[in-house]
Protein backbone atom coordinates (compact mmCIF):
# COMPACT_ATOMS: atom_id res chain seq x y z
CA UNK A 1 0.00 0.00 0.00
CA UNK A 2 1.27 3.58 -0.86
CA UNK A 3 2.05 5.66 1.99
CA UNK A 4 -0.51 8.79 2.15
CA UNK A 5 1.98 11.04 0.51
CA UNK A 6 2.36 8.98 -2.28
CA UNK A 7 -1.56 8.42 -2.54
CA UNK A 8 -2.20 12.57 -2.64
CA UNK A 9 0.60 13.16 -4.89
CA UNK A 10 -0.64 10.41 -7.47
CA UNK A 11 -4.87 10.41 -7.20
CA UNK A 12 -4.94 13.23 -9.87
CA UNK A 13 -4.18 11.18 -12.37
CA UNK A 14 -6.71 8.93 -11.33
CA UNK A 15 -9.10 10.55 -14.17
CA UNK A 16 -7.18 10.83 -16.97
CA UNK A 17 -7.64 9.16 -20.77
CA UNK A 18 -4.53 8.00 -21.80
CA UNK A 19 -4.43 7.79 -25.26
CA UNK A 20 -2.26 5.15 -26.00
CA UNK A 21 -1.69 3.73 -29.11
CA UNK A 22 0.12 0.27 -30.81
CA UNK A 23 3.77 1.84 -31.20
CA UNK A 24 4.14 2.13 -27.08
CA UNK A 25 1.99 -1.22 -26.41
CA UNK A 26 4.08 -3.36 -29.11
CA UNK A 27 7.06 -1.98 -27.67
CA UNK A 28 6.07 -3.98 -23.98
CA UNK A 29 7.49 -6.71 -25.83
CA UNK A 30 11.35 -5.52 -25.05
CA UNK A 31 10.37 -5.31 -21.18
CA UNK A 32 12.99 -6.56 -19.02
CA UNK A 33 12.97 -5.19 -15.60
CA UNK A 34 16.61 -6.41 -13.81
CA UNK A 35 16.69 -9.12 -11.85
CA UNK A 36 12.98 -10.86 -13.16
CA UNK A 37 12.95 -13.90 -15.20
CA UNK A 38 10.19 -12.47 -17.54
CA UNK A 39 9.15 -13.19 -21.14
CA UNK A 40 6.67 -10.91 -22.71
CA UNK A 41 5.35 -13.18 -25.80
CA UNK A 42 2.75 -10.69 -27.10
CA UNK A 43 1.58 -7.28 -26.28
CA UNK A 44 -1.29 -5.41 -28.88
CA UNK A 45 -3.00 -2.38 -29.54
CA UNK A 46 -6.96 -3.32 -29.70
CA UNK A 47 -9.02 -0.04 -31.02
CA UNK A 48 -11.92 -2.65 -31.08
CA UNK A 49 -11.95 -5.97 -29.64
CA UNK A 50 -14.99 -8.07 -28.66
CA UNK A 51 -15.15 -11.25 -26.58
CA UNK A 52 -17.84 -14.30 -27.67
CA UNK A 53 -20.61 -15.74 -25.15
CA UNK A 54 -18.95 -18.27 -23.25
CA UNK A 55 -17.61 -19.41 -19.69
CA UNK A 56 -16.70 -15.56 -19.07
CA UNK A 57 -20.56 -15.21 -19.33
CA UNK A 58 -22.47 -13.26 -22.44
CA UNK A 59 -20.33 -11.94 -25.31
CA UNK A 60 -18.68 -8.19 -24.29
CA UNK A 61 -16.91 -5.31 -26.41
CA UNK A 62 -14.20 -4.21 -24.46
CA UNK A 63 -12.99 -0.46 -24.25
CA UNK A 64 -9.49 0.54 -26.41
CA UNK A 65 -6.64 -1.44 -24.28
CA UNK A 66 -3.19 -3.11 -24.51
CA UNK A 67 -3.16 -6.39 -24.07
CA UNK A 68 -0.26 -7.96 -22.74
CA UNK A 69 0.62 -11.63 -22.25
CA UNK A 70 3.75 -13.24 -20.59
CA UNK A 71 5.60 -16.07 -18.69
CA UNK A 72 7.64 -15.59 -15.66
CA UNK A 73 10.22 -18.03 -14.39
CA UNK A 74 9.93 -20.23 -17.25
CA UNK A 75 11.54 -24.07 -17.31
CA UNK A 76 11.68 -27.81 -17.15
CA UNK A 77 10.56 -29.02 -14.19
CA UNK A 78 9.80 -32.85 -12.99
CA UNK A 79 8.75 -35.32 -15.79
CA UNK A 80 10.38 -33.03 -18.55
CA UNK A 81 6.94 -30.86 -17.99
CA UNK A 82 7.39 -27.03 -19.16
CA UNK A 83 6.21 -24.38 -16.41
CA UNK A 84 6.36 -21.63 -15.88
CA UNK A 85 4.41 -18.13 -14.70
CA UNK A 86 1.80 -17.27 -17.61
CA UNK A 87 -0.31 -13.96 -17.01
CA UNK A 88 -2.49 -12.10 -19.35
CA UNK A 89 -2.31 -7.71 -18.24
CA UNK A 90 -5.17 -5.56 -19.77
CA UNK A 91 -4.45 -1.94 -19.93
CA UNK A 92 -7.31 0.29 -20.96
CA UNK A 93 -6.51 3.59 -22.36
CA UNK A 94 -9.11 5.12 -19.90
CA UNK A 95 -6.69 4.15 -17.01
CA UNK A 96 -8.22 4.96 -14.03
CA UNK A 97 -5.07 4.52 -11.75
CA UNK A 98 -6.01 1.30 -9.83
CA UNK A 99 -4.70 -2.10 -10.76
CA UNK A 100 -6.92 -4.83 -9.99
CA UNK A 101 -5.86 -8.44 -10.04
CA UNK A 102 -8.36 -11.29 -10.59
CA UNK A 103 -8.15 -14.39 -9.11
CA UNK A 104 -7.88 -17.86 -9.83
CA UNK A 105 -10.40 -20.82 -9.87
CA UNK A 106 -10.07 -24.58 -8.95
CA UNK A 107 -6.76 -25.67 -9.30
CA UNK A 108 -5.93 -22.91 -12.11
CA UNK A 109 -3.70 -24.00 -14.87
CA UNK A 110 -5.32 -21.82 -17.77
CA UNK A 111 -5.12 -17.86 -18.02
CA UNK A 112 -8.35 -15.95 -18.07
CA UNK A 113 -9.10 -13.28 -19.92
CA UNK A 114 -8.25 -10.01 -17.26
CA UNK A 115 -11.86 -8.46 -17.15
CA UNK A 116 -12.26 -8.46 -13.57
CA UNK A 117 -15.79 -9.55 -13.61
CA UNK A 118 -16.40 -11.38 -10.63
CA UNK A 119 -18.55 -9.61 -7.88
CA UNK A 120 -18.96 -6.02 -9.65
CA UNK A 121 -22.74 -6.60 -10.86
CA UNK A 122 -22.27 -7.12 -14.32
CA UNK A 123 -19.37 -3.75 -14.87
CA UNK A 124 -16.26 -5.55 -15.31
CA UNK A 125 -13.59 -3.57 -13.93
CA UNK A 126 -11.84 -3.25 -17.27
CA UNK A 127 -14.92 -1.34 -18.48
CA UNK A 128 -14.47 0.74 -15.48
CA UNK A 129 -10.62 1.91 -16.33
CA UNK A 130 -9.20 -0.84 -14.03
CA UNK A 131 -5.72 -2.39 -15.35
CA UNK A 132 -6.55 -6.28 -14.71
CA UNK A 133 -4.32 -9.20 -14.39
CA UNK A 134 -5.06 -12.78 -14.22
CA UNK A 135 -2.82 -15.66 -14.32
CA UNK A 136 -2.07 -19.64 -14.54
CA UNK A 137 -0.33 -19.43 -10.87
CA UNK A 138 2.59 -21.80 -12.68
CA UNK A 139 1.73 -24.71 -14.59
CA UNK A 140 -0.59 -25.33 -17.53
CA UNK A 141 -3.64 -27.50 -17.08
CA UNK A 142 -5.62 -30.45 -18.99
CA UNK A 143 -8.99 -29.36 -17.16
CA UNK A 144 -10.58 -27.10 -13.96
CA UNK A 145 -9.42 -30.02 -11.29
CA UNK A 146 -5.75 -31.06 -12.97
CA UNK A 147 -3.44 -31.87 -10.38
CA UNK A 148 -0.63 -33.53 -12.14
CA UNK A 149 1.50 -30.29 -11.51
CA UNK A 150 1.55 -31.32 -7.86
CA UNK A 151 4.37 -33.65 -8.94
CA UNK A 152 6.74 -31.04 -8.97
CA UNK A 153 7.60 -28.58 -5.73
CA UNK A 154 8.03 -25.32 -7.10
CA UNK A 155 4.33 -25.93 -9.31
CA UNK A 156 3.29 -27.01 -6.20
CA UNK A 157 4.01 -23.51 -4.16
CA UNK A 158 3.56 -21.58 -7.12
CA UNK A 159 -0.26 -22.59 -7.00
CA UNK A 160 -0.06 -22.29 -3.05
CA UNK A 161 1.19 -18.70 -2.77
CA UNK A 162 4.26 -17.94 -4.54
CA UNK A 163 3.01 -17.16 -8.01
CA UNK A 164 0.52 -14.52 -7.25
CA UNK A 165 3.25 -11.81 -5.82
CA UNK A 166 5.36 -12.36 -8.47
CA UNK A 167 2.87 -11.73 -11.03
CA UNK A 168 1.66 -8.79 -8.66
CA UNK A 169 5.26 -7.44 -8.97
CA UNK A 170 5.55 -8.00 -12.21
CA UNK A 171 2.35 -5.98 -13.38
CA UNK A 172 3.04 -3.36 -11.26
CA UNK A 173 6.26 -2.45 -12.89
CA UNK A 174 4.71 -2.77 -16.52
CA UNK A 175 1.45 -0.29 -15.27
CA UNK A 176 4.16 1.94 -14.04
CA UNK A 177 5.94 2.16 -17.19
CA UNK A 178 3.07 1.69 -19.73
CA UNK A 179 1.34 4.91 -18.54
CA UNK A 180 4.66 6.52 -16.87
CA UNK A 181 2.66 7.13 -13.65
CA UNK A 182 2.38 5.30 -10.49
CA UNK A 183 -0.17 3.36 -9.43
CA UNK A 184 -2.99 4.93 -7.09
CA UNK A 185 -4.35 2.08 -5.61
CA UNK A 186 -4.51 -2.10 -5.67
CA UNK A 187 -7.01 -4.42 -5.52
CA UNK A 188 -7.72 -7.91 -5.45
CA UNK A 189 -11.09 -9.81 -6.19
CA UNK A 190 -11.65 -13.46 -6.51
CA UNK A 191 -13.96 -15.92 -5.25
CA UNK A 192 -13.24 -20.08 -4.59
CA UNK A 193 -9.78 -20.50 -5.03
CA UNK A 194 -9.48 -16.38 -5.86
CA UNK A 195 -11.13 -15.80 -2.71
CA UNK A 196 -8.46 -18.37 -0.92
CA UNK A 197 -5.76 -16.54 -2.99
CA UNK A 198 -6.99 -13.10 -2.00
CA UNK A 199 -6.30 -14.19 2.05
CA UNK A 200 -2.90 -15.21 1.38
CA UNK A 201 -2.14 -11.77 0.36
CA UNK A 202 -3.69 -10.16 3.22
CA UNK A 203 -2.56 -12.76 5.50
CA UNK A 204 1.38 -12.74 3.84
CA UNK A 205 1.83 -9.76 1.43
CA UNK A 206 -0.04 -7.02 3.53
CA UNK A 207 1.20 -4.24 1.56
CA UNK A 208 0.53 -5.46 -1.89
CA UNK A 209 -3.42 -4.11 -1.68
CA UNK A 210 -5.04 -1.55 -0.53
CA UNK A 211 -8.45 -3.69 -0.94
CA UNK A 212 -9.27 -7.62 -0.83
CA UNK A 213 -12.62 -9.15 -2.00
CA UNK A 214 -12.96 -12.70 -0.69
CA UNK A 215 -15.50 -14.73 -2.10
CA UNK A 216 -16.87 -18.04 -0.89
CA UNK A 217 -12.82 -18.84 -0.38
CA UNK A 218 -11.23 -22.60 -0.69
CA UNK A 219 -10.37 -22.94 2.56
CA UNK A 220 -8.55 -26.11 4.18
CA UNK A 221 -9.63 -28.00 1.12
CA UNK A 222 -8.86 -31.27 2.79
CA UNK A 223 -11.13 -30.64 5.65
CA UNK A 224 -14.09 -29.19 3.02
CA UNK A 225 -13.18 -32.34 0.77
CA UNK A 226 -13.93 -34.66 4.01
CA UNK A 227 -16.99 -32.83 4.75
CA UNK A 228 -18.90 -33.22 1.14
CA UNK A 229 -17.74 -36.78 1.44
CA UNK A 230 -19.56 -36.72 5.32
CA UNK A 231 -22.78 -35.44 3.57
CA UNK A 232 -23.18 -38.38 1.05
CA UNK A 233 -21.70 -41.44 3.56
CA UNK A 234 -24.76 -40.05 5.97
CA UNK A 235 -27.27 -39.55 3.16
CA UNK A 236 -26.39 -43.49 2.48
CA UNK A 237 -27.81 -44.65 5.60
CA UNK A 238 -31.39 -44.24 4.72
CA UNK A 239 -30.55 -44.79 0.82
CA UNK A 240 -32.65 -47.23 -1.14
CA UNK A 241 -30.36 -50.40 -1.94
CA UNK A 242 -29.52 -53.04 -4.27
CA UNK A 243 -29.63 -56.71 -4.30
CA UNK A 244 -26.07 -56.39 -2.87
CA UNK A 245 -27.22 -53.97 -0.13
CA UNK A 246 -24.97 -50.69 -1.78
CA UNK A 247 -27.13 -47.67 -1.56
CA UNK A 248 -28.28 -46.62 -4.93
CA UNK A 249 -26.88 -43.80 -6.49
CA UNK A 250 -29.73 -40.19 -7.43
CA UNK A 251 -31.61 -38.49 -4.91
CA UNK A 252 -32.27 -40.17 -1.31
CA UNK A 253 -35.49 -37.97 -1.34
CA UNK A 254 -38.43 -38.31 -3.60
CA UNK A 255 -40.16 -35.39 -4.82
CA UNK A 256 -42.91 -35.21 -2.40
CA UNK A 257 -40.65 -35.82 0.50
CA UNK A 258 -38.12 -32.54 -0.91
CA UNK A 259 -41.23 -30.60 -0.72
CA UNK A 260 -41.85 -31.29 2.21
CA UNK A 261 -38.32 -30.65 3.49
CA UNK A 262 -38.42 -27.32 1.89
CA UNK A 263 -41.50 -26.10 2.93
CA UNK A 264 -41.24 -27.39 6.49
CA UNK A 265 -37.86 -25.30 6.24
CA UNK A 266 -39.63 -22.01 5.05
CA UNK A 267 -42.28 -22.19 7.10
CA UNK A 268 -40.54 -22.31 10.25
CA UNK A 269 -37.77 -19.83 8.99
CA UNK A 270 -38.63 -17.63 6.49
CA UNK A 271 -40.90 -15.23 8.13
CA UNK A 272 -37.75 -14.56 10.95
CA UNK A 273 -36.89 -11.66 8.75
CA UNK A 274 -40.08 -10.19 8.92
CA UNK A 275 -40.31 -11.06 5.01
CA UNK A 276 -42.54 -14.54 3.56
CA UNK A 277 -40.22 -14.33 0.06
CA UNK A 278 -38.44 -17.33 -0.22
CA UNK A 279 -35.27 -15.96 1.33
CA UNK A 280 -33.45 -17.05 4.63
CA UNK A 281 -31.53 -14.02 6.03
CA UNK A 282 -32.28 -14.39 10.19
CA UNK A 283 -30.04 -17.56 10.11
CA UNK A 284 -29.38 -17.41 13.61
CA UNK A 285 -32.70 -17.62 14.79
CA UNK A 286 -33.63 -20.84 12.91
CA UNK A 287 -34.13 -23.65 14.89
CA UNK A 288 -34.91 -25.75 12.26
CA UNK A 289 -34.45 -29.62 12.71
CA UNK A 290 -36.09 -32.18 9.92
CA UNK A 291 -36.43 -34.78 12.62
CA UNK A 292 -39.29 -32.22 13.94
CA UNK A 293 -41.30 -33.54 10.50
CA UNK A 294 -40.15 -36.80 11.31
CA UNK A 295 -43.28 -39.77 11.48
CA UNK A 296 -44.18 -40.96 14.55
CA UNK A 297 -45.37 -44.71 15.26
CA UNK A 298 -48.17 -45.51 12.77
CA UNK A 299 -47.48 -42.43 10.76
CA UNK A 300 -47.14 -42.42 7.08
CA UNK A 301 -47.72 -40.09 3.76
CA UNK A 302 -46.82 -36.93 2.58
CA UNK A 303 -47.04 -34.74 5.89
CA UNK A 304 -43.52 -36.37 7.55
CA UNK A 305 -40.24 -37.78 6.69
CA UNK A 306 -39.86 -41.55 7.15
CA UNK A 307 -37.28 -41.13 10.50
CA UNK A 308 -34.54 -42.65 9.43
CA UNK A 309 -33.92 -40.28 6.07
CA UNK A 310 -34.82 -37.12 8.86
CA UNK A 311 -31.77 -38.77 10.92
CA UNK A 312 -29.77 -39.19 7.92
CA UNK A 313 -30.44 -35.54 6.66
CA UNK A 314 -30.05 -33.95 10.54
CA UNK A 315 -26.46 -36.05 10.42
CA UNK A 316 -25.42 -34.96 7.31
CA UNK A 317 -25.82 -31.32 7.87
CA UNK A 318 -24.08 -31.20 11.01
CA UNK A 319 -20.73 -32.20 9.34
CA UNK A 320 -17.77 -34.67 10.24
CA UNK A 321 -16.41 -34.82 13.86
CA UNK A 322 -13.63 -36.99 14.53
CA UNK A 323 -13.63 -40.05 16.85
CA UNK A 324 -12.92 -37.60 19.91
CA UNK A 325 -16.13 -35.50 19.35
CA UNK A 326 -13.97 -32.81 17.54
CA UNK A 327 -15.49 -30.72 14.89
CA UNK A 328 -13.44 -31.40 11.74
CA UNK A 329 -15.02 -29.06 9.42
CA UNK A 330 -18.55 -26.79 9.98
CA UNK A 331 -21.94 -28.54 8.88
CA UNK A 332 -23.54 -26.97 5.70
CA UNK A 333 -26.40 -24.17 6.49
CA UNK A 334 -29.88 -25.11 6.37
CA UNK A 335 -31.26 -23.23 3.02
CA UNK A 336 -33.62 -23.82 0.67
CA UNK A 337 -30.79 -24.09 -1.83
CA UNK A 338 -29.68 -27.09 -0.52
CA UNK A 339 -31.68 -29.32 -2.59
CA UNK A 340 -31.25 -27.03 -5.86
CA UNK A 341 -31.76 -28.67 -8.93
CA UNK A 342 -29.09 -27.47 -10.63
CA UNK A 343 -25.89 -27.73 -12.78
CA UNK A 344 -23.80 -27.52 -9.35
CA UNK A 345 -26.95 -28.84 -7.17
CA UNK A 346 -27.78 -28.42 -3.42
CA UNK A 347 -25.47 -30.00 -0.75
CA UNK A 348 -28.20 -32.82 -0.61
CA UNK A 349 -28.95 -33.52 -4.39
CA UNK A 350 -25.70 -32.71 -5.55
CA UNK A 351 -23.80 -34.49 -8.63
CA UNK A 352 -21.12 -31.97 -9.65
CA UNK A 353 -19.04 -31.78 -6.14
CA UNK A 354 -15.22 -31.64 -6.76
CA UNK A 355 -13.47 -33.64 -6.18
CA UNK A 356 -15.70 -36.32 -4.46
CA UNK A 357 -18.31 -36.65 -7.46
CA UNK A 358 -22.07 -37.68 -6.70
CA UNK A 359 -23.23 -37.05 -3.07
CA UNK A 360 -25.29 -39.99 -2.77
CA UNK A 361 -22.50 -42.62 -3.80
CA UNK A 362 -19.62 -44.80 -1.88
CA UNK A 363 -20.16 -46.02 1.81
CA UNK A 364 -18.96 -46.25 5.42
CA UNK A 365 -16.10 -47.27 4.98
CA UNK A 366 -14.12 -44.66 6.41
CA UNK A 367 -12.14 -43.30 9.21
CA UNK A 368 -12.59 -39.33 9.76
CA UNK A 369 -9.63 -39.39 12.11
CA UNK A 370 -7.66 -41.15 9.55
CA UNK A 371 -8.86 -39.43 6.53
CA UNK A 372 -7.73 -36.36 8.12
CA UNK A 373 -4.39 -37.44 9.11
CA UNK A 374 -3.77 -38.71 6.21
CA UNK A 375 -4.53 -34.42 4.69
CA UNK A 376 -2.69 -33.42 7.05
CA UNK A 377 0.69 -34.70 5.49
CA UNK A 378 0.33 -31.31 2.90
CA UNK A 379 -0.31 -28.93 5.60
CA UNK A 380 3.29 -27.71 5.37
CA UNK A 381 2.94 -26.86 1.63
CA UNK A 382 -0.73 -25.87 1.20
CA UNK A 383 -0.31 -22.43 1.69
CA UNK A 384 -3.75 -22.47 3.61
CA UNK A 385 -5.56 -19.71 4.32
CA UNK A 386 -6.16 -19.87 7.99
CA UNK A 387 -3.72 -17.35 9.72
CA UNK A 388 -5.83 -14.73 11.64
CA UNK A 389 -2.51 -12.30 12.38
CA UNK A 390 -3.62 -9.13 10.24
CA UNK A 391 -2.05 -6.44 12.46
CA UNK A 392 0.71 -5.14 9.24
CA UNK A 393 -2.60 -5.12 6.90
CA UNK A 394 -4.69 -2.93 9.12
CA UNK A 395 -2.36 -0.68 10.44
CA UNK A 396 -1.47 -0.32 6.73
CA UNK A 397 -5.19 1.01 5.93
CA UNK A 398 -5.94 -2.15 4.04
CA UNK A 399 -10.08 -2.95 3.77
CA UNK A 400 -11.69 -6.69 3.04
CA UNK A 401 -14.59 -7.86 1.99
CA UNK A 402 -16.06 -11.59 2.42
CA UNK A 403 -18.64 -12.95 0.89
CA UNK A 404 -20.33 -16.13 0.38
CA UNK A 405 -23.31 -18.00 -0.48
CA UNK A 406 -25.33 -19.78 1.82
CA UNK A 407 -26.03 -22.59 -0.44
CA UNK A 408 -22.89 -23.38 -1.31
CA UNK A 409 -22.46 -26.99 -1.46
CA UNK A 410 -18.52 -26.91 -2.29
CA UNK A 411 -17.45 -24.65 0.46
CA UNK A 412 -19.75 -24.04 3.73
CA UNK A 413 -20.39 -20.89 4.24
CA UNK A 414 -20.07 -21.29 7.82
CA UNK A 415 -16.96 -22.39 7.39
CA UNK A 416 -16.23 -18.59 5.99
CA UNK A 417 -18.15 -17.31 9.68
CA UNK A 418 -16.07 -19.40 11.22
CA UNK A 419 -12.55 -17.90 10.55
CA UNK A 420 -14.53 -14.54 10.46
CA UNK A 421 -15.08 -14.69 14.03
CA UNK A 422 -11.52 -16.52 14.95
CA UNK A 423 -9.96 -13.55 12.99
CA UNK A 424 -12.22 -10.74 14.54
CA UNK A 425 -11.64 -12.13 18.39
CA UNK A 426 -7.72 -12.45 17.68
CA UNK A 427 -7.61 -8.80 16.32
CA UNK A 428 -9.28 -7.14 18.88
CA UNK A 429 -13.03 -8.03 18.87
CA UNK A 430 -15.83 -7.44 16.13
CA UNK A 431 -16.37 -3.67 16.73
CA UNK A 432 -12.58 -2.91 16.45
CA UNK A 433 -11.93 -5.81 12.74
CA UNK A 434 -15.13 -4.05 11.42
CA UNK A 435 -13.20 -0.78 10.36
CA UNK A 436 -11.33 -2.81 8.24
CA UNK A 437 -13.11 -6.12 7.69
CA UNK A 438 -16.67 -7.08 6.72
CA UNK A 439 -18.72 -10.14 6.03
CA UNK A 440 -21.21 -10.48 3.72
CA UNK A 441 -23.79 -13.59 3.84
CA UNK A 442 -25.69 -14.50 0.32
CA UNK A 443 -28.73 -16.24 1.09
CA UNK A 444 -29.81 -18.58 -1.43
CA UNK A 445 -26.24 -18.50 -3.50
CA UNK A 446 -24.76 -21.71 -4.88
CA UNK A 447 -20.77 -21.44 -4.96
CA UNK A 448 -20.02 -18.07 -5.87
CA UNK A 449 -22.68 -17.09 -8.26
CA UNK A 450 -25.94 -19.22 -9.18
CA UNK A 451 -29.04 -20.87 -7.09
CA UNK A 452 -32.49 -21.46 -8.34
CA UNK A 453 -33.62 -18.80 -6.38
CA UNK A 454 -31.38 -16.06 -5.12
CA UNK A 455 -30.15 -12.62 -5.59
CA UNK A 456 -26.43 -13.22 -6.90
CA UNK A 457 -25.22 -9.84 -8.57
CA UNK A 458 -23.86 -7.19 -5.93
CA UNK A 459 -21.00 -5.01 -6.58
CA UNK A 460 -18.08 -5.54 -4.55
CA UNK A 461 -15.58 -4.35 -6.23
CA UNK A 462 -17.46 -0.33 -6.00
CA UNK A 463 -18.18 -1.35 -2.05
CA UNK A 464 -14.12 -1.93 -1.60
CA UNK A 465 -13.01 1.36 -3.46
CA UNK A 466 -15.50 3.49 -1.59
CA UNK A 467 -13.91 2.21 1.40
CA UNK A 468 -10.54 2.55 0.77
CA UNK A 469 -10.18 5.70 -0.83
CA UNK A 470 -13.38 7.88 0.73
CA UNK A 471 -13.57 5.54 4.14
CA UNK A 472 -16.95 4.84 3.35
CA UNK A 473 -17.76 1.30 5.11
CA UNK A 474 -19.88 -0.69 3.41
CA UNK A 475 -23.09 -0.45 5.78
CA UNK A 476 -24.87 -2.58 3.46
CA UNK A 477 -24.42 -3.59 -0.50
CA UNK A 478 -27.60 -3.65 -2.64
CA UNK A 479 -28.37 -7.25 -4.31
CA UNK A 480 -30.46 -8.22 -7.31
CA UNK A 481 -30.42 -11.62 -8.96
CA UNK A 482 -31.94 -12.71 -12.46
CA UNK A 483 -33.63 -15.77 -11.10
CA UNK A 484 -35.79 -13.36 -9.00
CA UNK A 485 -37.23 -10.56 -10.98
CA UNK A 486 -37.63 -7.05 -9.93
CA UNK A 487 -36.23 -7.96 -6.19
CA UNK A 488 -33.53 -6.45 -4.35
CA UNK A 489 -32.27 -6.88 -0.88
CA UNK A 490 -29.46 -5.25 1.49
CA UNK A 491 -26.83 -7.59 2.34
CA UNK A 492 -25.50 -6.69 5.84
CA UNK A 493 -22.00 -7.47 7.34
CA UNK A 494 -22.13 -10.39 9.42
CA UNK A 495 -23.34 -10.75 12.39
CA UNK A 496 -26.51 -8.05 11.04
CA UNK A 497 -29.15 -9.42 8.45
CA UNK A 498 -31.30 -7.24 6.32
CA UNK A 499 -35.20 -7.03 8.70
CA UNK A 500 -38.28 -5.82 6.58
CA UNK A 501 -39.53 -2.59 8.11
CA UNK A 502 -42.79 -3.33 7.90
CA UNK A 503 -44.40 -1.17 5.27
CA UNK A 504 -44.04 -0.65 1.35
CA UNK A 505 -42.87 -2.86 -1.23
CA UNK A 506 -41.44 -5.86 0.10
CA UNK A 507 -39.26 -6.43 -3.19
CA UNK A 508 -37.52 -3.43 -2.58
CA UNK A 509 -34.36 -2.79 -0.75
CA UNK A 510 -35.42 0.26 0.61
CA UNK A 511 -37.69 -1.44 2.79
CA UNK A 512 -35.27 -3.61 4.79
CA UNK A 513 -32.55 -2.20 7.65
CA UNK A 514 -30.01 -4.31 9.00
CA UNK A 515 -30.24 -5.35 12.37
CA UNK A 516 -28.66 -6.84 14.80
CA UNK A 517 -29.88 -10.49 15.72
CA UNK A 518 -31.39 -10.95 19.09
Amino acid sequence: MKKLILVICCIGFANLSYAQNDVLCEALVNYSPNGRNLEITDAEWFEERSLPEGFNGPGIDLPPHCHVEGVIDRRIGVNDVEYGIRFALNLPANWNGRFLFQGGGGLNGSVAEPLGAQGTGGNPGLLQGFAVVSNDTGHQAQGPFDASFFDDQEATLNFYYKANPKVTEISKQIINAYYDEDIAYSYFVGCSTGGREGMLMTQRYPDYFDGVVSGAPAMRTSASNLGIRWVGVQLNQAADRDDNGLPLAGPMLTETERQLLINSLMARCDGLDGAQDGLLFNTQACDFDPRQIACGNGDFGSSCLPPAKAEAIHMAMQGPTDSRGVQVYPGFQYDPGMDDQGFIGGILNSSNNPPEGPGSTGVLEFDVDGAVIEASRQHLVMGESTSVMMSSFADGGGKQIFYHGAADPWFSINETIRYYNEMAEFNGGLELVSNWSRMFPVPGMAHCAGGDETLDSFDMLSAIVDWVENDEAPEQVIVTGTSMPGVSRPLCPWPSYPQYDGSGEINDAENFSCQEPQ
